[in-house]
């Protein structure tokens, strides 16, 4: 049986950059988001990795990222998300229009921030092991078709985190993220370069 590293982090123990929400939501809006915030961190998130080699991957990764995983031994897996709570909370935001855009924005920052909780337990896994590291890399950004998500998933439970995959291959929970992260010898971690990279809407983008 394939081994699945879980995790479970309450979102309060997670700091969001106050100065960039600021800058992105507007000064006047900071009280508010504040409020918001503080609701958001009684959620439990959810996230699991695991490892599986090359050859058993038949992953068509985009023209961008190909030539990454082509240099690794192992791909590592991961899914994160802020679960049902985080539906319900935004949801229950409707009948305002601004709160309700204030949350959904602090839920994806909360979950990318997930994602890069993950990425830091990948990082210290391949550390144990001697091992380079790549970035992460998602299915729908770096012309990684969002469609891979079905094998990606292949590798996990059936409803690993609480996750399920809709038809058209999104995750619900919405407030959720998935991907790889290359292992081996010539991987190498490299700071996000966006010149490179044609995709209009990444989360890595709004915080550069």
């Amino acid at each position: 049986m394939r081994e699945i590293f879980e995790y479970r982090v309450m979102l309060s123990s997670i700091i969001l950059g106050r100065e960039e929400i600021a800058n992105h939501i507007g000064k006047e809006f900071v009280g508010q988001a504040n409020k918001l915030m503080t609701q958001l961190s009684s959620i439990e998130a959810k996230g699991a990795f695991t490892i599986i080699q090359k050859e058993e991957s038949d992953f068509i990764f985009g023209r961008q990222i190909a030539p990454i995983f082509a240099m690794a031994e192992k791909i590592v897996l991961f899914v994160a998300t802020l679960g049902e709570e985080s539906k319900e909370i935004i949801a229950s935001k409707k009948t305002d229009i601004l709160e309700y855009y204030l949350v959904d924005f602090l839920a994806s920052q909360f979950a990318e921030e997930m994602a890069g909780y993950m990425h830091e337990r990948i990082k210290e896994y391949a550390k144990e092991r001697s091992s380079g590291y790549s970035n992460r890399y998602s299915p729908g950004y770096c012309g990684w078709n969002v469609k891979e998500q079905v094998k990606l998933f292949g590798f996990f439970c059936e409803n690993q985190c609480g996750i399920r995959l809709t038809d058209s291959c999104l995750m619900d929970p919405v407030k959720s993220v998935s991907g790889a992260v290359a292992l081996g010898n010539g991987v190498k971690y490299r700071e996000y370069g966006c010149k490179k990279c044609d995709e209009k809407n990444c989360l890595y983008k709004s915080k550069l």
